[in-house]
């Protein structure tokens, strides 16, 4: 036996040893949690640090107690890497990991394993009840579960009708006339709109790594993938913006994408159905048609209207502690330095909040909205009570960078660093994770920034940990 072999059958021996030995350690605490009256683990439970938190937490979950909900915490997943092996030329990959921050405990960081789930590289487009959506560079989606280490299928792409790959799964092709006439309707789109025109093209292609770039923007679930049954709404970017859906019970593959003339921005799940806002500011509700198998949407909203002409860069939707929705608005806006011997600008973020008055009919754009606390990104929203986490500051809204097409881009063209030229604005604010107080109107933190404050990749995101 060589010394490489050796070394490797002793590794293989090691791993395993390690293995039994936390399986005996986890049966140890499981037998003596399942001991404990029930009253005293909410207890432990608050008393622990987070990571070893969410191992009892997962413990619990197992023996059918559960505990109160974790806040959200960021994510910001590792990118894969590769060294030398010893004695040898070639690269092998190193173990991946994921760092996590606790935002209700002071920022508290650590290090996950997430070998096992791949995140490395991958772009979390969803984000619900502990579950991640990811897209690789391939233009495969999939789910997991990185509290679990629990993963899930989702239909190959494409079973989306009129979206065909060619060249092995390196191209995606888009069907564009029958796509367009499922979009608009059985006329065409106008002459005057922005994406098609009035002369359509025949495909619309793209590469397989720009698929994450050009056409996915967000996928949501209307619950965990285990073990319950679910639906997931995917939303394209702009430039397709006509939804599409799948269901367990639908098997293997995507319906056909669902007509939305404006195109859908944001979405949600909530009171048992799918909201969405679109480009053009309506706010309809999807469901599922039994007599045609496809879904439909309807206006359950007033139309988002921005009088003062300041259309923002950003709409998510959220609802809120109460159950109410609420509209959430990101603005960008170029700030002029001007000084002696240079001019400089700087891209600032703003956000307004908006809560739907159902009984009235109409939007209110609240500047407080007390104890309540927004978490927002392309990846999902999420809204708590600040009061049930001490870390959490009230009356804020958390963001990560939601320029993903842009972060995807800066990826495939191998830029590392951004700099700024002469006239040109600095849009760091635009591509950080922070905390903005509704109150001073400015963000007033910067979470997890590097010390080069170039962007991260993968952009972070946030999830809620959950043992469904």
């Amino acid at each position: 036996m060589t010394g490489s072999s050796r070394r490797r059958r002793d590794q293989r021996q090691r791993q395993r040893h390690r293995a039994a030995e936390v399986a005996r350690r986890d049966a140890v605490v499981k037998a003596v949690v399942e001991r404990l009256p029930a009253e005293l683990h909410a207890d432990i439970h608050g008393r622990l640090p987070f990571l070893r938190r969410l191992a009892f937490a997962s413990v619990c979950t197992a023996t059918g107690h559960m505990l109160r909900p974790e806040a959200p915490w960021l994510l910001l997943p590792g990118a894969a890497t590769k060294e030398k092996k010893k004695d040898s030329d070639e690269e092998e990959p190193m173990p991946e990991k994921s760092t996590v921050l606790s935002m209700a405990e002071g920022r508290s960081e650590a290090s996950l394993r997430t070998s096992g789930l791949a995140l490395a590289d991958r772009v979390i487009i969803g984000s619900t009840d502990g579950w991640l959506v990811t897209a690789d560079e391939r233009g495969a989606v999939r789910m997991a579960n990185p509290a679990t280490f629990a993963q899930a299928p989702l239909p190959a792409i494409t079973t989306i009708p009129f979206l065909s790959s060619t060249g092995g799964g390196s191209w995606f092709v888009l069907d564009v006339e029958p796509f367009v006439r499922v979009r608009f309707g059985a006329a065409p789109p106008p002459v005057d709109d922005k994406d098609w025109g009035a002369s359509l093209p025949r495909t619309y292609t793209l590469t397989a790594v720009q698929m994450r770039q050009k056409f996915y923007r967000k996928v949501v679930l209307s619950s965990t993938p285990s073990p319950r049954s679910y639906a997931a709404m995917l939303i394209p970017d702009c430039y397709i913006g006509a939804p599409a859906f799948t269901t367990t019970e639908n098997g293997k593959g995507w319906r056909r994408m669902a007509p939305s003339v404006a195109g859908v921005e944001d979405a949600i799940h909530h009171d048992g159905r799918f909201v969405s806002v679109s480009y053009a500011d309506d706010v309809e509700a999807w469901r599922l048609d039994a007599a045609t198998g496809e879904y439909a949407s309807q206006t359950v909203a007033p139309r988002l209207a921005f009088g003062d002409g300041k259309h923002p860069r950003r709409k998510y939707l959220a609802p809120s502690p109460e159950g109410r929705l609420m509209a959430v608005l990101k603005h960008a806006e170029v700030e002029q330095n001007e000084q002696v011997y240079r001019r400089s600008k700087v891209t600032r973020v703003m956000f307004e909040v908006r809560v739907l008055n159902a009984a009235a009919g109409q939007w209110k754009a609240v500047a407080d909205i007390g104890d309540a606390t927004l978490f927002v990104g392309v990846n999902g929203t999420v809204c708590v009570q600040a009061t049930e986490y001490p870390g959490v500051e009230a009356g804020c809204v958390y963001f990560t960078d939601d320029e993903v097409g842009e972060a995807c881009q800066r990826r495939a063209q191998g830029v590392t660093t951004v700099r700024y030229g002469y006239d040109e604005a600095d849009e760091t604010e635009l591509q950080a994770t922070g905390v903005y107080s509704l109150k001073a109107g400015k963000v007033t933190e910067r979470i997890a920034e590097k010390s080069d404050k170039q962007p991260r990749w993968p952009p972070a995101a946030w999830f809620t940990p959950s043992f469904l």
